[in-house]
């Protein structure tokens, strides 16, 4: 008891260590190794027992960075088209199906003998069965994604659960292999045939069905994207996949019960404790092998193992608890740290024993109560800093579903799976039919709150605000820590000065989206496709203070371009929407013609497009803007081809010259005429492409054409998102997330050009 006592004294600064090892620009581990070595030395002198404490934080450092060395060697290599490759892969997981693709999990077996884990999407929707072994033609390609000041880090995603590459299924190229045996296997097949179970509920209750399988065997894809549009605005994205929540609560109920019937049993039972305990240990074992032991699945059953082997009255306390699963977490998978449920769900545990070591001696009711408040005032800060929205119903929604689903809906899908009745399945997939129908109606009269992305000093302060306000006693802190609340949530960015123009040119893999802000006013040219607006666009565009748009340009009809239109017309509300090709809209739009101008807080806006031929390509009715501050000028075209901008020469002339000129059709070598850069003159050349894009964007022949004329050519697949400001200083840019951590590897110039 000692000794682990002992131990735990260490771990947090050794957690502190492996954490904090995914913040250094560099993995060099030698000067660790010195000051690890420096440390234990001086650890031998009376007084520096302090230096411990250093030990541990070094070996922490030292451990995670030689664990994520081994997984970056697994990576694909960054080449910057994707390769075609004959390879063998073994099916490891459900796939997930939507109306355009099928995507799975596999192991694959390179030429060289290696393994790695690979992300696969087929566009034919084969039938990939768990366990499978096929040999396919794919084409391979590092994961590299967007990089923005906010959203979706792709590249942490795929460390984190150990995906080494992206590949999509060549049509009509796989052979099969026999298939593999083993208990990874035999547990997916498992999974799959408890899925299937209410295949005869699914004509009947669709929506029910999907949620059972979310809840039950952890199959998120089951639920369609509109399903999900509902869980946001009330706060209830944890409670539909299998969580560390549904893990305890049911490992809890199946220990009361199994208390219960060893109360009835004509015997008497000594110690039943240990039954209990092994009872919410299987439970949490079974019901983690459900969901193919995920990461939040692993952390809440560790915690319950971990309390039922160490739980005696002053044997460890909770935080002892807390810190040794975390360390067993991280000392099985470091990697875990660049998961956001990985946080959100030891912190949210970790605010709940604060607040409960406090008030831990009331009533039931009482502590229910307010650890319900302290999960909700947690949730702001937390899910505010993790998504940039805060859903204002969602302490008072929680407090009515997490008991309704974990105690309800959770135990019937999985009795219905157990019991070969088919009366229950119907009747668990009836409730849960309806809880949707309920959710769905609740979620349209939802608010939600976007605050912007504010200072990280602001964001600390608002943490320990909220550890203070948990507190019971200290009431004279508490008006100060709701002001610093207050203050982070109502924070906004300063705005641009009266005549000048910040323009951001957002990362939005193989499509554009740039963002013109003057002192009151927002114009957006383009939105990405869907995807990128829904998961890059969307929340950096809130994170720089931006609510609504005064102007949408949609500059024609394509979907790299236009793609998140309705998602951006929807949450953005702008006044007016201007597009090349407005015939291609359900909502009303305004074409943009040539002579189009206005003028907004000193800056000028002006269309430039001239007549389109019949025949040609939509490329060619793209929007043509110019934006004028000062004596500085940026120029949009869109995807206009060289046709359209030897028309522009034609009319325009010399006036065309722009300081700034985002390249056509996203650097191709069918835009940037040479004569048509030589008369615009830009000082910068800007290319929005997506990493190793399949187009080759921007093309050789253009890069060499900028090299010769001596223009500086920025790149959003090396640098991620990027702004500057148009006003009577000389053009300066800045990376919109400046800071590499060393596990990232989109290829990034060693400094932004001055």
């Amino acid at each position: 008891m000692a000794k682990i006592r002992f131990a735990c004294a260490w771990l947090p600064w050794w957690v502190v260590g492996v954490c904090g090892s995914y913040l250094l620009p560099q993995s060099v581990i030698l000067p660790w190794l010195s000051a690890l070595f420096i440390l234990a030395v001086l650890t031998v002198w009376p007084g520096w027992l302090w230096c411990r404490y250093g030990c541990a934080i070094c070996a922490g450092v030292i451990f995670a960075l030689w664990r994520t060395d081994m997984i970056l060697q697994q990576q694909w290599p960054l080449t910057d088209k994707a390769q075609l490759h004959n390879v063998v892969i073994k099916v490891t997981d459900i796939p997930q199906q939507d109306k355009q693709r099928s995507r799975f999990v596999a192991q694959v077996s390179l030429p060289n003998g290696q393994q790695q884990q690979w992300l696969l999407t087929d566009y034919t929707k084969q039938q990939w069965p768990p366990g499978s072994r096929w040999q396919v033609r794919a084409k391979v390609r590092a994961i590299i994604g967007e990089s923005n000041k906010v959203g979706f880090n792709q590249e942490a995603w795929a460390l984190a659960n150990h995906i080494g590459a992206m590949a999509t299924v060549v049509k009509g190229q796989r052979k099969a292999l026999p298939a593999s045996v083993g208990w990874q296997e035999w547990l997916a097949r498992w999974r799959l045939w408890c899925s299937a179970r209410w295949q005869a509920q699914t004509h009947t209750y669709p929506q029910g069905v999907a949620l059972l399988k979310a809840l039950a065997v952890g199959e998120q894809s089951a639920l369609p994207a509109e399903a999900w549009q509902i869980f946001r605005p009330l706060g209830l994205n944890h409670l539909v996949s299998i969580s560390g929540l549904h893990v305890g609560m049911l490992a809890m109920l199946a220990a009361w019960l199994c208390g219960k019937c060893l109360q009835y049993l004509p015997i008497r039972i000594h110690q039943p404790w240990i039954y209990t305990r092994c009872t919410a240990v299987l439970t949490a074992i079974v019901y983690s092998a459900l969901a193919g032991f995920a990461v939040p699945t692993q952390r809440s059953m560790l915690m319950i193992i971990i309390l039922a082997l160490t739980w005696r009255r002053g044997y460890l306390r909770a935080f002892q608890v807390w810190w040794l699963t975390m360390a067993i977490v991280l000392l099985f998978d470091p990697l875990a740290v660049l998961s956001v449920g990985f946080w959100l769900s030891f912190l949210l545990v970790a605010v709940l024993m604060w607040a409960g070591e406090g008030y831990g001696h009331g009533a039931k009711w009482r502590q229910l109560v307010l650890a319900q408040w302290a999960a909700g005032l947690a949730s702001v800060v937390l899910v505010a800093f993790c998504f940039g929205s805060v859903p204002l119903i969602s302490p008072l929604v929680n407090a009515l579903a997490i008991p309704w689903f974990t105690l309800v809906l959770v135990p019937l899908a999985l009795l219905s799976l157990i019991v070969p009745i088919d009366i229950l399945r119907t009747l668990a997939a009836y409730l849960s039919e309806q809880t949707m129908r309920l959710l769905h109606w609740v979620a349209g009269y939802a608010p939600e709150y976007y605050p912007a992305h504010a200072p990280l000093a602001l964001w600390l302060l608002a943490l320990i605000a909220v550890l203070l306000l948990l507190l019971p006693r200290g009431w004279y802190l508490r008006p100060l820590c709701l002001l610093i609340l207050l203050l982070l949530l109502g924070y906004r960015p300063p705005r641009p000065a009266q005549g000048e123009a910040v323009i951001r040119v957002w990362d939005v893999g193989q499509g554009l989206a740039v963002s013109i802000s003057t002192a009151k006013h927002e114009l957006l040219f383009d939105t990405g496709t869907a995807y990128a607006a829904q998961s890059a666009l969307l929340p950096n565009l809130r994170a720089v203070g931006i609510k609504r748009l005064d102007t949408l340009v949609l500059s024609h009809n394509d979907s790299d371009h236009d793609g998140g239109a309705t998602l951006i017309k929807q949450h953005l509300q702008p006044q007016s929407i201007i597009a090349g090709q407005p015939q291609a809209y359900s909502f009303p739009v305004q074409a943009c013609r040539g002579g189009l101008n206005w003028q907004w807080d000193g800056v000028w806006f002006e269309f430039l497009n001239q007549p389109v031929a019949a025949k040609s390509g939509k490329n060619e009715y793209s929007c043509v803007l110019r934006v004028v501050s000062a004596d500085k000028a940026i120029l949009i075209t869109g995807d206009l081809g060289k046709k359209g901008e030897r028309a522009l020469m034609a009319v325009y002339n010399d006036n065309l010259f722009s300081q700034i000129l985002i390249l056509g059709h996203h650097g191709s070598r069918h835009s940037s005429d040479v004569n048509f850069i030589r008369t615009v003159a830009p000082q910068y050349a800007v290319a929005s492409a997506g990493f190793a894009n399949p187009y080759g964007h921007p093309h050789v022949q253009v890069q060499q054409l900028l090299a010769q004329e001596g223009i500086t050519l920025l790149r959003t697949d090396r640098m991620g998102g990027m702004q500057t400001t148009l006003s009577a200083r000389p053009v300066r840019w800045q990376l919109l997330h400046s800071y590499r951590p060393y596990w990232q590897r989109k290829p990034r110039l060693e400094a932004m050009p001055k």
